[in-house]
């Protein structure tokens, strides 16, 4: 199959008629809520986030014209009917069998007890690891309720307990270093699969990717500022967009390997070798909201391959993803992920992180549905054995090893994303130019 052919099953499109319908539902709501209005403008000040991306589901009664606007059915319950709009990104609509304007408003949070606590409420939790939620206030027609969600899309909970604890405990302590590289990823592979033989796929790619975006934090000043903003209203992450990891040629098989035992399902492919000397997986999770990005170096004979699922030969030449592996480790291992990208009011978080010393790189997508700009990058220390281990080899020149030695090299990013339109697509001629911009050799203008 030829790459346009291939990349033609994944031509994402503004769907301005569906986002518009749960807009207006959203906005009836707030209008009848003070818990919402407030709620809303917490969110704006305190996080520079819309309320509209936090939300998981709205529930309102007997209503025709979805199929029309694209949404399709997904599931029923034994009063409703669930839909989904499979080329948006948008959040569900369940559909009740009666008429009544009673309309219910689901909050994607991390944490129910979080956002309680903060608040200061108490009020009854109900549900499994695979979906808490709790009732937080109805008035005027209007009810609101948040949604812990980690795996499926039930509307309501059952009471199967399931110990997760040692699932994630077992996913932190895995080894990151300290020996070869693959028989790392073999290790995290056995995990992987254990977690999944005890809590099924989505339970564990859920879990799996909340203690990457721990990791990912420890080491990225960015994402531990927006996080303390978040966590003051108790929202956590749950306005995640998309995870990206970063994989040697050696190793990328590897690691979308590991992601497929996960239950992540391969999507688009960015074909940007030509361009850029790289190029990336999109893989989706079904029953999750998670989007991943996997990064590697390829040449431009190897656009129209499915790099995903075919060995890539190591090459003389590193481009920027296989030269920061070599910096600092494989994504899945010692780096952690390169960035995670959460949805926000694109120029409001610009403005706020600046206020607390975060600076925002220019964007490298500016349109009407899609804003994308990373945080200036975090610089990490650079082992000394790796740098002599790229000199040895003649990937790096002296002087390049004397800066990464002493200055270190761009580890990390907060990626800043405003979304319109329920556009569920990315940009991949701007991908390939920041790309290029966060090069560690252009660090130093080399």
């Amino acid at each position: 199959m030829k790459v346009e052919e291939i990349q033609a099953q994944f031509q994402f499109e503004c769907q301005p008629e569906a986002t518009r319908y749960i807009e207006e539902v959203v906005k009836s709501a707030v209008a009848q809520s003070t818990f919402l209005q407030q709620l809303e403008k917490e969110l704006m000040e305190i996080t520079s986030t819309k309320l509209f991306d936090w939300i998981d589901h709205i529930e309102v009664g007997l209503r025709n014209g979805l199929a029309e606007m694209g949404f399709q059915q997904e599931g029923a319950t034994r009063l409703s009917r669930i839909f989904h709009h499979p080329k948006a990104q948008l959040p569900r609509v369940v559909v009740r069998d009666d008429t009544t304007p009673f309309i219910k408003i689901g909050i994607n949070i991390d944490s129910c007890a979080d956002f309680l606590m903060v608040r200061g409420l108490k009020r009854s939790i109900v549900g499994s690891p695979e979906l808490r939620r709790a009732e937080v206030v109805r008035e005027n027609g209007v009810s609101v309720s948040i949604i812990e969600r980690r795996a499926g899309w039930q509307m309501e909970p059952s009471n199967t307990m399931i110990d997760t604890a040692w699932a994630k405990e077992k996913w932190q302590t895995r080894r990151r270093q300290g020996g070869d590289e693959e028989d790392l990823l073999h290790e995290a592979m056995l995990i992987a699969e254990e977690l999944v033989a005890k809590l099924g796929t989505g339970l564990a790619a859920s879990i799996v990717c909340q203690v990457e975006r721990e990791y990912w934090q420890t080491r990225n000043t960015a994402g531990q500022i927006q996080k303390a903003r978040q966590d003051r209203l108790g929202m956590g992450w749950a306005n995640h967009d998309h995870h990206t990891f970063r994989a040697s040629r050696t190793h990328f098989h590897s690691t979308c390997r590991l992601f497929e035992i996960l239950g992540f399902r391969c999507r688009e492919r960015f074909y940007a070798g030509l361009e850029a000397g790289w190029g990336a997986q999109v893989m989706e999770h079904p029953e999750t909201r998670l989007v991943l990005f996997v990064d590697v170096d390829l040449s431009p004979e190897e656009l129209s391959i499915d790099f995903s699922r075919e060995e890539l030969v190591t090459r003389e030449k590193l481009g920027t993803i296989g030269l920061w592996c070599a910096l600092h480790g494989e994504s899945l291992l010692q780096a952690g992920m390169h960035h995670l990208e959460a949805q926000f009011v694109f120029e409001k978080l610009a403005h706020d992180l600046n206020e607390s010393g975060v600076a925002m790189m220019p964007p490298f997508s500016n349109f009407p549905h899609l804003k994308q700009a990373f945080t200036q990058g975090e610089v990490w220390k650079v082992a000394k054995n790796r740098i002599d281990m790229l000199l040895q080899k003649g990937l790096i020149t002296e002087s390049l090893a004397e800066q990464f030695l002493t200055k270190g090299a761009i580890g990390s990013h907060l990626e800043n994303l405003e979304r319109h339109d329920g556009f569920k697509g990315f940009n991949q001629k701007a991908v390939s130019d920041i790309i290029r911009r966060t090069d560690p050799r252009g660090s130093f203008g080399a």
